[in-house]
């Protein structure tokens, strides 16, 4: 792998311009003229030089994340072109990280093809790893998440609750799952607007004010989730069921009126304020 030159980081401006347009001929005829423009790593520019893509090479981009557009309907093939002109392994893996948490693979209906290419180039996709499901779920992605599903990725209630499987979820609730268990899969639930998931969890106790750390995050409650989010209907829910509005966030110290506003809803910013 290579830093770019100021040469070779025009030629890699218009290779990322030919991938986001899906000019295969284009792209061909950069790697043709300059074999070493797939190595290379961007570090110039400000999404290149801090942040999940810092570094990126020209595979990182065939992923649409970050959102740049439509991806075009030929991706697959500008992807299957990279790696047969060397694309590296660890770039990859890399890019099949960006695949799955990518909204913009899973809407187009791109994201099972370019797993399999991705994989093929050396990428490693784990279904028994427990959080994978988590990475589409938590990030606009559920076709990608139901694909994996199919593959046989491992689901558990807070999956279960996000994709509203409700048979699953039903056989996956049972007396040895804890509050945090609970509010964590409801979370999930509120994330995704899956009403009856959400229902049946507030039924078995789920708590909507309880701080979780869905996918890792800094701590945050159902009720916060919902209300990013503007789903009025499971806000609603929610404050029936005793969520008190009054929580906070365990990073800035906001509450869930504070997490609508800064969704754009301030209609709904000011129902939870009167709620509190």
């Amino acid at each position: 792998m290579q830093d770019a030159d100021s040469t070779q980081m025009d030629r890699f401006r218009e290779a990322v311009a030919a991938i986001d347009g899906g000019d295969l001929d284009r792209l061909t005829r950069l790697l043709d003229a300059d074999p070493g423009l797939v190595a290379v790593r961007c570090r110039v520019g400000d999404c290149y030089e801090t942040g999940y893509v810092a570094g990126a090479t020209l595979l990182h981009h065939v992923a649409g994340n970050p959102d740049r557009g439509p991806l075009p309907g030929n991706i697959a093939a500008c992807t299957r072109l990279l790696l047969d002109r060397g694309s590296a392994a660890w770039a990859a893996q890399a890019t099949l990280e960006l695949v799955l948490t990518s909204r913009r693979a899973s809407e187009s209906g791109a994201a099972p093809e370019l797993i399999d290419l991705l994989v093929a180039g050396g990428a490693r996709l784990d279904l028994a790893d427990p959080d994978l499901l988590s990475k589409p779920l938590l990030n606009l992605a559920p076709a990608t998440a139901e694909e994996l599903v199919d593959r046989g990725a491992q689901i558990d209630v807070r999956h279960a609750a996000a994709l509203g499987r409700i048979d699953t979820l039903t056989d996956l609730l049972s007396p040895e799952l804890d509050r945090e268990a609970l509010a964590e899969a409801l979370a999930y639930a509120c994330i995704r607007e899956q009403h009856l998931a959400a229902a049946l969890l507030l039924g078995c106790g789920a708590e909507g004010d309880r701080l979780v750390r869905p996918g890792g995050q800094p701590p945050r409650t159902p009720l916060h989730e919902a209300a990013r989010r503007g789903h009025v209907g499971v806000v609603e829910r929610l404050l029936a069921h005793g969520a008190d509005p009054e929580v906070r966030d365990g990073r800035w110290g906001g509450t869930a009126a504070d997490w609508a506003e800064l969704g754009g809803y301030p209609e709904l910013a000011r129902r939870l304020r009167r709620a509190s």
